[in-house]
């Protein structure tokens, strides 16, 4: 049967990503969609009865609820949505045509042009021989044309429409194309029109021929008489049409950069005084992590105070892809009468005097790489030095570490939009592969003994991908609330054996107790807590077994000189109970050591603990709380008065801590958070930190205070970023609530428990019995992970 009829949809409106916007970025614009399918419609038309044609109602829905599904995805050319929408229309399961044409429009994609759109022509046997086409619609340029003398004296607008059609899989830049046109002609002058377009048609043949049958190219004078509205010539033009013409050169260097970047600001005066910028950082050769501390301790040594650290990640090379992976993150500083220059030149020196920086290539391998991000509220534009820093809101690794030191109330001082709302919406769109394979980062707690490429304690900060972690308890007590004295006074050989076994049973961190801390326990004195703890470390750190000599080893101490002595005998973490309430001095040792900390909430001593369960709003007026998520920004929380005291407190009174201890010379990326079920919670309490753990992890507070007689702008501690361990193994809550008052039966309660710490994005548990929690971290994590072998 003939197809002599047609269904059409005629400009549906969706969103997607094109692969760069009239800005250059790849974030989601508007673009319209036109499909039109041959059919014959005469029995339907007979019938009156759609079920002999086909039903542009259902194929405008098809093509809707597509785009709406992929409005996130980065097409990265409106001719690869127009091969995805013919798909759609052809497919005969979802009521598609055999014949279709399809037309993708944007007119957001280049901002000196009314619209661009990709046209083609698809068979569902694959048989047509239409060319695909591109066409530009009124481009708008300045140029000098025209043959009389008033016409040679400024320049005019031409509008420029330009039509390509295309060999079969042509790779066509349309957006370098309209570059180079737009260059050309805006630095050149013609007498003729005529001139204008066969130049045009055979600069495109000569720079980006490759790809195009032929092209149609239409040149107007909308000013050039005043009763028309336009006068101009067209013309057809393939390759032959320029054969024996000298190559047209272009007058001045002229490049696709699609980083290029012009803010009209030029060098300031910087008054004296305190200023504070944030600098971003990233390593990929040698130790990483050591390039970045030795990076910061001369930053301090050049009186520039690093006030703040983001967490640590690890993301993919961007730019120059054939390099190892990076590790990133941004600092606040705070210094006085250093202009923006002069920051620079510290920060070169330590680049490429002190870490001995080699740059071979833009964007390729270095030690280190330092970049001034924000200069108070400067904006800057000068040869060697661009802030706010010109690719910054195009960079996952720059955007969220930056986002961590500053409230969501700061506004870009270019854009005029908070920097927030940029990284939202870089999150929510997809980075050209071409330029970085995944924008996705991986958050680190760096461990001295180990590189970053082996160190397993890695992190997705934003959904939670990564398997849940097992730290498996050893005490060294004789009074703990569920295994007290079973491994005091036991010999070497049968804590390396037990120590073994949780190992054996998924434990991926042992976490070895000198001192019971279950409410009411009497704490030993410091000499019998280095008596149980220490010889366990060495005898684990010197076993023929190199699963125990290379394990990770984790001491629950609140002592600053345990902590000190058992780092100094291979321990990697610290797990502070009290979060540095009994001896403050504990930053310091941590400080020193660069090692994993883990703060955990609390309240009162052991003894007291138990008595200091009320939990208050917040009433200092230095304090603004937030709850914040990458990706969908600010948020509400609707827990009931009790419930949000509870975690606003916690959250509150662990953020204060931590900004002592950042005082002290903490970094974020040591931080572990730990709510600190048991302590100093009630029943209710406790529940609800399992309930509700996720919540933590979207806490940060300003907190408006003076700091050393130096007026900071605020202090700002985000818990985004951080990684968060829970331990609810066998305590007294759960045994309350299934009536079970021998701890070590409480497995399967403390299982569940697990099971919903997993659901609330814990990162790591802390458990008895191993073996079993296992089994629960792999059902969990497949779960709500969708982590399992296949």
């Amino acid at each position: 049967m003939l197809l002599t009829d047609k269904v059409f949809a005629s400009e549906i409106s969706a969103i997607a990503i094109t692969g760069r916007d009239a800005w250059n970025k790849a974030t989601p614009q508007p673009i319209t969609i036109s499909v039109s399918l041959q059919t014959n419609f005469h029995n339907a038309a007979i019938a009156d009865n759609l079920n002999h044609s086909l039903n542009y109602a259902v194929i405008s829905r098809n093509i809707s609820e597509f785009m709406r599904a992929n409005e996130h995805k980065n097409f990265k050319s409106l001719g690869n949505i127009a091969e995805s929408v013919g798909e759609i229309v052809l497919d005969e399961k979802k009521g598609g045509g055999t014949i279709a044409e399809v037309i993708v429009r944007s007119n957001k994609s280049e901002i000196r042009a009314d619209s661009i759109n990709y046209k083609i022509n698809r068979s569902r046997e694959g048989t047509l021989d239409t060319p695909d086409q591109i066409n530009v619609i009124k481009l708008r340029l300045l140029t000098i044309i025209g043959v009389f003398t008033f016409e040679r004296y400024q320049k005019q607008i031409v509008e420029i429409d330009l039509s390509f059609n295309l060999e079969k899989r042509a790779n066509v830049s349309i957006h370098h194309i309209i570059d180079d046109v737009v260059f050309y002609v805006e630095s050149s002058n013609f007498k003729t029109v005529e001139a204008l377009v066969m130049n045009i048609g055979q600069l495109i043949f000569q720079e980006h021929g490759e790809g195009i049958k032929y092209t149609d190219i239409k040149v107007t004078k909308p000013n050039a008489i005043s009763y028309t509205d336009g006068v101009g010539v067209s013309s057809r033009m393939d390759a032959n049409s320029f054969e024996g013409l000298e190559k047209i050169s272009l007058q001045v260097q002229h490049k696709h950069n699609e980083n290029s970047f012009n803010l009209p600001a030029d060098e300031i005066i910087v008054s004296e005084g305190w200023h504070e910028a944030y600098i971003a950082f990233g390593s990929n050769i040698g130790n990483q992590v050591e390039n970045i501390q030795i990076a910061l301790k001369l930053l301090e040594e050049n009186d520039i105070k690093v006030v703040s650290t983001s967490s640590l990640y690890i993301s993919k090379p961007m730019y120059v892809k054939d390099q190892p992976d990076f590790v990133n993150g941004v600092i606040k500083v705070l210094f006085q009468s250093k202009s923006p220059h002069e920051l620079l030149k510290v920060l070169k020196d330590i680049e490429y005097v002190h870490l001995n920086r080699i740059k071979l290539i833009d964007n390729g391998p270095r030690s280190i790489d330092l970049d001034i991000i924000l200069f108070d509220e400067v904006s800057l534009n000068t040869d060697d030095l661009v802030i706010p820093h010109k690719s910054m809101l195009d960079r996952t690794f720059v955007m969220q570490p930056l986002c961590e030191l500053i409230p969501p109330d700061t506004i870009h001082p270019v854009t005029a939009e908070p920097i927030h709302n940029h990284l939202k919406q870089l999150l929510k769109s997809n980075p050209a592969t071409s330029i970085q394979d995944s924008s996705a980062l991986w958050q680190v707690n760096p461990l001295t003994r180990l590189d970053i490429s082996s160190n397993p304690l890695k992190f997705d900060p934003l959904y939670s991908k990564n398997p849940t972690l097992i730290m498996g308890i050893l005490n060294i007590t004789p009074d703990s609330f569920s295994d007290g004295g079973k491994n005091f006074n036991t010999s070497i050989e049968d804590i390396r054996t037990k120590a073994s076994k949780l190992l054996d049973d998924g434990a991926l961190i042992i976490d070895i107790g000198g001192v019971s801390t279950r409410p009411g326990s009497v704490e030993p004195s410091e000499e019998e807590e280095l008596n149980r703890v220490i010889p366990v470390i060495q005898a684990l750190r010197s076993s023929d077994d190199s699963r125990l000599s290379k394990c990770i080893i984790s001491v629950d101490t609140y002592r600053a000189n345990v902590a000190e002595r058992a780092l100094e005998v291979g321990a990697d973490i610290i797990n502070d109970v009290s979060m540095g309430l009994y001896e403050p001095r504990i930053f310091e040792v941590v400080a020193k050591h660069g090692c994993p900390y883990i703060v955990n909430h609390t309240r009162g001593r052991p003894d007291t603990m138990s008595k200091l369960t009320e939990y208050e709003s917040n009433t200092n007026d230095d304090i603004t709380e937030y709850f914040i998520h990458p990706v969908t920004g600010h948020q509400e929380i609707n827990y009931g008065p009790e419930t949000e005291n509870l975690i606003n407190g916690i959250s509150r009174e662990l953020g204060l801590q931590i900004l002592k201890a950042f005082e002290k010379g903490v970094r974020k990326w040591q931080i572990i958070l730990d709510p600190g079920v048991g302590f100093a919670k009630n029943l209710s309490q406790n529940l609800d930190i399992v309930r509700h753990g996720s919540t933590f992890k979207k806490y940060s507070m300003k907190y408006d205070a003076n700091d050393n007689d130096i007026k900071i702008k605020h202090s700002y501690i985000s818990f985004n970023g951080l990684s968060m361990l829970i331990g609810t193994s066998r305590k007294r809550f759960l045994g309350t609530i299934t009536n079970q008052p021998n701890a070590e039966n409480r497995v399967i309660s403390t299982a569940a428990s697990i099971i919903a710490c997993i659901e609330q994005r814990t990162d790591i548990v802390r458990v008895h019995d191993v073996a079993t929690v296992k089994e629960a971290t792999i059902t969990g994590d497949a779960i709500y992970r969708d982590i399992y072998t296949k």
